[in-house]
């Protein structure tokens, strides 16, 4: 994790404006065994195990979504989250995601990379079910 964090953004120095998302949001596109689906549900509390990787471009989050989806032969449901920060966070550090870092250094600079920590929590807000889940209509939960 120390090597991970010099690719990151220090906000120690104080708030950089490129930090915050526009809108306080980023996404990610990934696909999800059907039958795992009812797990998300509004107000539905949940750590995630590993690092958690977002991009403030929602078109690359459903460029990974396409992928993932045609990779698994289509077996599994296309999902976008939505992920929302305290707009708050935008301007005043009290507020600001502190399990959270805009990647500085990477190959994929045009990801506009958001990595969320292990163990990071989320509150599932709201989900959209799609009657047909495929890259052009996911299901999308919004956390």
């Amino acid at each position: 994790v120390h090597n991970l964090n010099q690719l990151c953004v220090d906000r120690r120095m104080g708030i950089e404006t490129d930090v915050f998302p526009p809108d306080g949001g980023c996404f990610r596109g990934a696909v999800l065994p059907t039958e795992h689906l009812s797990f998300f549900h509004r107000g539905k509390r949940y750590r995630v195990p590993g690092f958690l990787a977002t991009s403030r471009l929602e078109t690359k989050a459903t460029e990974f979504m396409d992928r993932a989806f045609r990779s698994h032969r289509r077996q599994h449901c296309a999902v976008l989250w939505r992920v929302q920060m305290h707009p708050r966070g935008a301007g005043h550090p009290a507020y600001a995601c502190k399990h959270v870092n805009l990647l500085r250094h990477s190959a994929f600079a045009e990801e506009n990379e958001y990595l969320f920590a292990p163990h990071s929590v989320f509150t599932v807000r709201n989900v959209r079910l799609s009657p047909s889940p495929r890259t052009g209509e996911p299901h999308i939960i919004d956390i």
